[in-house]
């Protein structure tokens, strides 16, 4: 059941990433095309930027996760 759990959790995060790389992908186009706008190019970098703060926490918790996933499948106590 522990390693059932785990593995939807890591599912969602990974689903969760692609949609931050997605997001942040946008985001980029979005820079490109304001280039001359200087307030929205500030408002979409301090976007990228959270954006880009929360792909690190989700990749963290999914590297973690993993790691757990593989320990409990090994049977190693947690």
């Amino acid at each position: 059941a522990q390693v059932a759990d785990a593995s939807d959790t890591i599912s969602t995060k990974g689903q969760e990433i692609k949609d931050l790389e997605n997001q942040i992908s946008e985001t980029e186009k979005e820079i490109l095309a304001s280039s001359s706008d200087y307030i929205k190019l500030q408002e979409l970098s301090d976007k990228k930027d959270s954006l880009e703060n929360q792909l690190a926490e989700k990749m963290e918790r999914w590297l973690y996760l993993n790691e757990l996933a593989e320990k409990i499948a090994n049977g190693e106590t947690i």
